[in-house]
């Protein structure tokens, strides 16, 4: 064999070395990545560790390193945990939205139902012999205020009707029969001038008969008890002060409240 024939053979034998010095260090590159992902700074892991466990309240299980400090373990089972989500809070703005909507929208139907009522009253007013002695306010609070002079209905010192004046009584029986939604509230008032009869010991006594009898006649005239109610308040609620005879006689009154009956 010539030593150019050995030569090759050597070089071929040894070819497998080269092969293998490549995957030796191949290997340790890849064994030292692995070290290096491996590797924990603990001080910088166990300072986020304190600030999850401090921003949870330490509520759930411990941490699986080993700090020196241990997240305590939370037990007690809360009886009831009442969480409010945001789609919950918009609903229930919405719904708080709807309901004034609602209630506005009921404001101004009962508004224009009393104005309608108060024209239909004045109406009826304008065609009677006392028109000049009966004042129709506007809708106020959900109520109309009509006030009837009460030397008009009752002569001085008497529950007894004036005859001829009986026509406003008629117009508040029409107008409650009219509008069956609405009730009537009858309130008798005089000046401070005391009376005191055998019939009448007070101005409390003689305003009371007077809206009693006043209530009776609109029951005489078809309208349910339970719509009418008569309240007596004698001198206790004076529109003017009393200090002249002008300002008395506007004091003596007689008021028609007019309001919805409550829903059933």
């Amino acid at each position: 064999m010539s030593s150019k024939e050995s030569l090759l053979e050597e070089n071929d034998s040894a070819g497998w070395l080269y092969t293998y010095a490549d995957l030796m260090t191949l290997l340790l590159v890849f064994f030292i990545l692995l070290f290096s992902l491996s590797s924990i700074e603990a001080e910088r892991f166990e300072v986020a560790m304190r600030s999850l466990n401090e921003a949870f309240h330490g509520e759930g299980a411990n941490s699986i390193i080993d700090l020196p400090h241990e997240a305590p373990i939370k037990t007690e089972v809360p009886v009831e945990i009442e969480e409010k989500l945001p789609a919950q809070d918009l609903a229930d703005k919405e719904a708080e939205k709807l309901n004034e909507a609602e209630a506005e929208i009921q404001s101004i139907a009962i508004d224009t139902e009393l104005r309608k009522l108060t024209d239909e009253v004045s109406k009826q007013f304008q065609v009677s012999l006392a028109k000049d002695a009966v004042e129709v306010g506007a809708p106020k609070d959900g109520k109309v205020v009509i006030k009837v002079k009460g030397d008009v209905l009752f002569p001085s010192g008497s529950a007894e009707f004036n005859r001829e004046m009986m026509t406003v009584l008629d117009s508040m029986v029409l107008t409650l029969k009219k509008n069956p939604q609405m009730k009537l509230s009858i309130q008798g008032h005089t000046d401070d001038i005391p009376i005191e009869t055998s019939r009448f010991p007070s101005n409390w006594d003689l305003s009371a008969i007077r809206a009693t009898n006043v209530l009776r006649y609109m029951v005489r005239g078809g309208i349910d008890l339970d719509r009418v109610s008569a309240t007596g308040y004698g001198e206790s609620k004076p529109l003017v002060p009393n200090d002249s005879l002008e300002n008395r006689e506007k004091n003596r009154r007689l008021e028609f409240v007019l309001e919805r009956l409550p829903e059933q």
